[in-house]
């Protein structure tokens, strides 16, 4: 794509800067051009980027109010003032070149890094990734203007708080209504717009920064054992990072006897006298306070420690805590800090702000600190490796484009929240018109029906023309490889809040989707919800087999429970669900996508899988409703999966055992990455054998086993090799951007 951009952007500069510059860096790796905008004196990227023939640097530079600005900014009022002009003329003529390139240049997207845009540009779609919601530091002022006025004395006080009042009135904050997509950090900052300033879930996408995993990774020596737990808080002093909370959970976790050495890295912020804090604690020679780091130094303060801790109020995104992640430390992160979407099972989110609830977490720390740091490194890699925010990035940005491109038809329920549907198909006439025909019925309507036709599926159209009169449905032509690419181009049409999968040989019935909905509406942390599918393939069978309650479970020693067909009991809490019939919170979703990196030539097997572990890393739940059926017709497959059909096929069972092996590799995190594959190795299924099935040579030689074991080691040592290649590719790319950028 064609990008116009501007922001905050450095190689040197604080964390979102720095970030900022490795996702620009990667979107131009990755094939799009950049039209960067911006006055050299304030951002200049040209040395974070170098030389690069899809990036150009366009300079906007308002000379004489930046002048004069630079020239009295320090006297009162009037320094004030000039800076205000600064800002209007400057943003003015940002967005006046931006126009006037864009009628020339036709930009797909304009992007915003670090800031929410400040105007428009007519006909381009203007997506900000935004530090986080508005006002944070503001609201963190007024809620602490008693301690404020402790340190800082009334008059400054007062000052800051009137600012603060300011910042949060309607002259304070930034417009959002210029936004078409905002981008940010985590979960709670996209709650924060969603709840508190309006804008439509549908509209916010979150999304981490990535980190430079090469220059943060694990220290290559192990550190020598200490007898004291040696914590530290990295980042600058304001009222909303919580030192006084740092502070007093560190002196009670003392006055329990715990053996805790603390350090403080990071100036002081825009609020005087927080270095009182610093002077007042009671026990001085446990604590150190370095006012500023070089960023270069920073992962060797980190190996010298044992857990950083970030209580911030409302933070978007920590970047020092995901790089202490990325160096194998575990964290302790504040009750409403946007970093608990990317915990693993060593770090700890706090309940609350009282002392006493740090303390006990720091004792907790103290007991397990010699635990094994990849597990802290392997959710690193997963969720902030460069190339993978970048994939997710463009996700973004395409799906944008797609939702300002010619308009869609109109949806039939523009007041609520919206739901699409997606149906993959390939020359199954009579049972899409079955899924077809119990769509119509629903008590809640779908707003758009979005049916994957392949190029070559010369039955499906005549199918969708039938319904196209009644039902909100359109064919989407099915690019990529099997139902993975046909969902995939489904899914870049699909901009509700919510969206539903369904096989085409399914029928739902007529409360499926309200139910679905329903379920993943009722708690905060659900993003999936799916029902029990009843097999059609053998009536008599499965009107006999037993009910089970292990269905769509990761269990930590590697085994992965599907059974979704016998699932017995009530509505609960689940890791995977069945493709056949679900529905996603439409975000999350987007976010993901349809892992493409699949073997198979039609209805890759275990893209569930790699949904429901992306999940779990968020710590984000699904439920499995099985008092909620479908029918499920099972039509005939037009690819070489026959396995689930019960026919023995060499390249079908390659398939299923490379993608469960890559999946976990490339989406499990903390101890399930390994458990699974091991799992698989050592106990396999019927389909995929592993080392305990070696007795099926004896006992069922009619079942082929020699070819099932030759078949499955095939696919796994693949999918090992395939991980492997990504990685080392990825640690490549990393290397070879900073030594090109090296001074």
């Amino acid at each position: 794509m064609k990008l116009a951009v501007s922001g905050y952007v450095s190689a040197q500069e604080g964390s979102v800067a720095s970030a900022n510059a490795l996702l620009l860096r990667s979107l131009l790796a990755d094939g799009h051009e950049v039209d960067f905008f911006s006055k050299p004196s304030f951002v200049d990227p040209r040395p974070a980027v170098g030389e690069h023939a899809r990036f150009r640097f366009i300079s906007t530079d308002n000379v004489r109010p930046d002048r004069f600005r630079a020239k009295v900014q320090r006297i009162p009022i009037l320094g004030f003032l000039a800076c205000r002009v600064d800002c209007a003329t400057y943003t003015r003529l940002l967005l006046k070149q931006m126009r006037q390139e864009h009628q020339t240049r036709r930009y797909d997207l304009c992007l915003w890094l670090g800031d929410y845009v400040p105007g428009r540009v007519k006909n381009l779609p203007m997506i900000s990734f935004a530090q986080g919601p508005p006002g944070t530091d503001a609201r963190s002022i007024v809620s602490r203007f008693a301690e404020i006025r402790r340190l800082a004395g009334s008059r400054r006080a007062l000052q800051w708080l009137m600012l603060a009042k300011l910042r949060l009135s309607s002259l304070g904050l930034p417009p959002l209504k210029h936004s078409d997509h905002i981008i940010v950090g985590s979960m709670q900052s996209k709650k924060t717009l969603h709840q508190r300033y309006g804008v439509k879930q549908s509209q916010i996408s979150a999304l981490p920064y990535p980190i430079d995993l090469n220059m943060f990774r694990p220290a290559e020596e192990i550190a020598e054992t200490h007898n004291e737990l040696r914590v530290l808080s990295l980042g600058r002093i304001i009222p909303r990072k919580r030192l006084d909370l740092f502070l007093n959970g560190i002196e009670c976790a003392v006055r329990q006897g715990l053996r805790v050495k603390a350090t403080i890295v990071g100036g002081l912020g825009f609020v005087p006298g927080y270095e009182k804090l610093i002077e007042a604690f009671p026990f001085p020679d446990r604590l150190r306070w370095i006012k500023g780091m070089p960023r270069e130094q920073v992962p060797a303060l980190l190996h010298q420690h044992d857990v950083l801790i970030q209580p911030s109020d409302e933070e978007n995104f920590g970047s020092s805590v995901s790089e202490a992640q990325a160096c194998g430390l575990p964290v302790i992160v504040g009750h409403t800090n946007g970093n608990a979407d990317y915990l693993c099972s060593r770090d700890l989110h706090l309940a609350d702000d009282r002392p006493e609830t740090l303390a006990a977490a720091l004792k907790h720390m103290a007991q397990t600190k010699s635990a094994a740091v990849l597990t802290s490194r392997a959710l690193a890699e997963q969720h902030f490796d460069l190339a993978h925010v970048t994939r997710q990035l463009s996700t973004i940005l395409h799906s944008v484009k797609a939702s300002h491109s010619p308009a869609p038809r109109p949806r039939m329920n523009p007041m609520s929240d919206t739901i699409d549907i997606i149906i993959p198909t390939l020359k199954r006439p009579d049972h899409l018109r079955r899924c077809l025909d119990a769509l119509k019925l629903q008590d809640r309507a779908p707003d758009q029906i979005f049916v994957g036709v392949r190029a070559d599926d010369d039955l499906t159209p005549a199918v969708i023309r039938e319904y196209e009169s009644i039902l909100p449905v359109r064919a989407v032509e099915a690019r990529g490889v099997g139902v993975v690419g046909s969902m995939n181009s489904c899914l870049k049409e699909c901009h509700a809040d919510y969206i539903a999968l369904l096989d085409d040989d399914v029928e739902i019935p007529a409360h499926w989707l309200s139910s679905m909905l329903d379920h993943v509406q009722s708690r905060s942390d659900v993003v999936a919800a799916g029902a029990r599918d009843m097999l059609q393939d053998y009536p008599e069978m499965r009107k006999t087999e037993p009910l089970e309650q292990d269905v769509g479970n990761v269990h930590w020693f590697g085994r992965v429970t599907g059974g979704h067909h016998r699932g017995g009991g009530t509505a609960r809490t689940v890791q995977v669900l069945r493709g056949s019939n679900c529905l996603f919170q439409g975000d999350f979703l987007r976010a993901c996508g349809f892992e493409s990196g699949l073997r198979g030539r039609g209805a890759q097997v275990n893209w569930e899988l790699a949904l429901g572990l992306q999940a779990q890393a968020q710590n984000l739940k699904m439920i499995f409703d099985p008092t909620v059926r479908i029918i499920h017709n099972v039509a005939p497959r037009h690819d070489g999966d026959t396995v689930h059909r019960g026919i023995f096929n060499f390249e079908g069972t390659s398939d299923i055992a490379y993608n469960e092996t890559f999946v976990a590799l490339k989406h499990g995190t903390g101890l399930v990455r390994w458990t699974i594959p091991l799992w698989h190795a050592l106990i396999g299924s019927h389909v995929c054998p592993g080392l305990a099935r070696a007795a099926d040579f004896i006992l069922r030689p009619r079942s082929q086993p020699r070819q099932r074991f030759a078949a499955t080691l095939t696919g796994r040592l693949a999918a090992f090799k395939a991980c492997l290649s990504r990685s080392q590719t990825n640690e490549r790319l990393l290397s070879e951007q900073a030594a090109a950028h090296a001074p």
